[in-house]
């Protein structure tokens, strides 16, 4: 004897289909804000952000990757000034980070690819810097901290205006 299987209920059935699905099981877990909407306008809340939700996933970052700093310069606890910028680039290896100039232009660029039996990962950092005039490209220094924070310095003259900086140090417990 054999079987046929039979759908019930044909239709697209995706991430965000699932969620709207499982929303009756879930509005008793929400917050009291929700729970005391009538059952059908705490719906239309949760639809409403379920798209937001889809659409901001789905949404390429197509912001410009030129940084524009309005105080680049601090003055380090002895008084030198200089140039101080800092990029997380935790997500990266070491390797996998470069830094270069070109004319004044500052380029901190980091890629990173991940690949394993039916998964791909895929990360790139660029950010882009125009350097102030009093700051000389090739006495640019660059420091990856073991938390991967990617300092970039350099001298400034004195007579740029630059905050005094001071280190608080950090009590461990």
């Amino acid at each position: 004897m054999s079987w046929n299987l039979v759908p019930l209920l044909k239709r697209d059935f995706g991430f965000f289909d699932r969620q709207r699905d499982l929303f009756s099981d879930w509005v008793k877990e929400f917050d009291d804000e929700w729970k005391s909407m009538d059952f059908e306008s705490s719906r239309s809340r949760f639809d409403r952000e379920l798209e937001r939700i889809r659409k901001d996933m789905f949404k390429l970052d197509t912001g410009s990757s030129m940084l524009s700093i309005e105080k680049p310069f601090v003055t380090d606890p002895v008084g030198n000034k200089k140039l101080s910028l800092r990029f997380d680039c935790s997500q990266f290896k070491p390797e996998e980070i470069s830094v270069k100039t070109m004319d004044k232009r500052l380029c901190v660029h980091a890629k990173h690819t991940e690949e394993s039996p039916g998964r791909k990962v895929y990360r790139e950092f660029t950010k882009e810097y125009t350097l102030p005039n009093a700051i000389d490209p090739l006495r640019l220094t660059s420091i990856l901290s073991k938390d991967g924070v990617l300092q970039i310095e350099a001298p400034a003259p004195a007579s740029v205006d630059a905050p005094r900086e001071f280190l608080i140090p950090i009590e461990k417990l």
